[in-house]
């Protein structure tokens, strides 16, 4: 297993801009995830999200927090672009 999680980070270390691009396929399916209301990527994960959820609301709270999971996928996209020679 730690051979294999090796060859993973080589590949990582030779090819940083995939990294960008796994980063923003994972931020990607969360912010859909957000945005179609689902529960595994609204529920809030510390006190801090707890307070705004409670504070802003059910859907004020998802259509933010999904909005930022798009902004980072976007920002990873790029990111993977400018990497590219």
């Amino acid at each position: 297993m730690e051979e294999k999680f090796q060859l993973v980070v080589d590949f990582f270390q030779q090819n940083p801009g995939y990294a960008y691009l796994l980063l923003s396929a994972v931020f990607l399916v969360y912010g859909i995830g957000n945005l179609i209301n689902k529960d595994w990527a609204i529920d809030p994960a510390n006190s801090t999200q707890k307070f705004n959820y409670e504070i802003f609301g059910h859907n004020a709270f998802r259509f933010v927090k999904g909005f930022l999971f798009i902004l980072g996928a976007i920002a990873g996209i790029v990111g993977f672009f400018s990497t590219l020679d």
